[in-house]
């Protein structure tokens, strides 16, 4: 499955229209992360979040996204705090496919995202596969700048000590600033 997401973004970037183009953009937001009763009652469940992700739309309605979120904005906040002196925090890089629907002269596009990536953990060892799926909506401005509104969910798995499984998530929503090329 990964080889299928290398080879879409190789094609993306080797095929990609110039009607679509390769895009750069940076967003931040806040995100929710959902621990599977591993903890009994953090105190405090959200963070701010922040991502910067690149890709290349291979034709008008399809593109191919590299990302990489970071749940404690890059250090500027603490994570999710599990009591007064615990917190935790996640970064993720994915690899994501789009499905683009575009409305009135491509200026409004909805968007729906799937794809798979590489969680790590702080204050809890972690590192895994994760998936992401999402969706959202951009407003081009004019042919190179946009903005836009998503959300992303990221599924991960963590095994403690015990090898009991629980099946966390983290929820994301953020506004982004989308440069094309």
């Amino acid at each position: 499955m990964r080889v299928i997401f290398v080879f879409l973004i190789l094609a993306g970037v080797a095929f990609g229209s110039r009607d679509g183009g390769p895009y750069i953009g940076i967003g931040y937001g806040s995100s929710k992360y959902i621990n599977d009763g591993l903890y009994d009652d953090m105190k405090s469940d959200t963070s701010q979040s922040a991502t910067i992700y690149t890709g290349a739309y291979i034709n008008k309605n399809f593109s191919v996204e590299l990302g990489y979120s970071s749940f404690d904005a890059w250090q500027e906040s603490q994570g999710y705090d599990v009591d007064d002196e615990k917190s935790v925090s996640f970064s993720t890089s994915t690899v994501s496919v789009l499905a683009h629907y575009a409305f009135f002269d491509d200026m409004l596009d909805f968007y729906a995202k799937g794809g798979v990536g590489q969680i790590n953990g702080s204050g809890i060892s972690t590192t895994g596969f994760d998936f992401v799926y999402g969706g959202g909506v951009g407003l081009r401005i004019n042919e190179w700048f946009g903005l836009k509104m998503a959300y992303d969910r990221y599924d991960f798995e963590y095994k403690d000590k015990e090898d009991k499984k629980y099946n966390m998530y983290i929820d994301f929503v953020y506004g982004a600033v989308e440069f094309q090329f």
